[in-house]
């Protein structure tokens, strides 16, 4: 057993870069929740921000993340370094963050500015959820 002075942390399996895809021309970070089921999730990303003018292949690194797969995203920006990070549906702690972030309000945190919201599947369909997304957006790219 491990006595009271050790300390024990999960450890993730491997580091979004790893996975990721994308050009990164723009320095964005997209992380979303992976959701097999929902085939369709992709197409909606690209939607979204493309109304905020990115391409998701060419200005972006995008990693889907397994519901129950920890991510030390710290060292991920210090390897690759990005103003801002977008997340769909995998809440700050799975990522290593240590902090209180409503959805769809940007926050800074590490340098970066975070935008935390519902998984893509919650959003597609939700009309209110989707103008709450458009109106963060255009504040942090338009």
């Amino acid at each position: 057993m491990f006595t009271p002075k050790e300390l024990i942390f999960v450890a993730p399996q491997r580091l979004p870069n790893e996975i990721a895809k994308g050009g990164f021309a723009k320095g964005i970070w997209v992380l979303a929740a992976a959701e097999p089921a929902q085939s369709d999730n992709l197409d909606f990303l690209k939607k979204v921000l493309a109304a905020a003018q990115l391409d998701l292949e060419r200005d972006t690194l995008f990693a889907e993340i397994a519901p129950d797969e920890p991510v030390d995203m710290a060292a991920c920006l210090r390897l690759k370094p990005a103003d801002k990070v977008l997340v769909f549906g995998i809440p700050p702690e799975q990522l290593g963050l240590h902090i209180q972030a409503e959805a769809f309000q940007p926050i800074a945190f590490y340098g970066v500015t975070w935008l935390f919201a519902d998984a893509l599947s919650v959003l597609a369909p939700d009309k209110t959820k989707k103008g709450l997304l458009w109106t963060a957006l255009k504040g942090m790219f338009l």
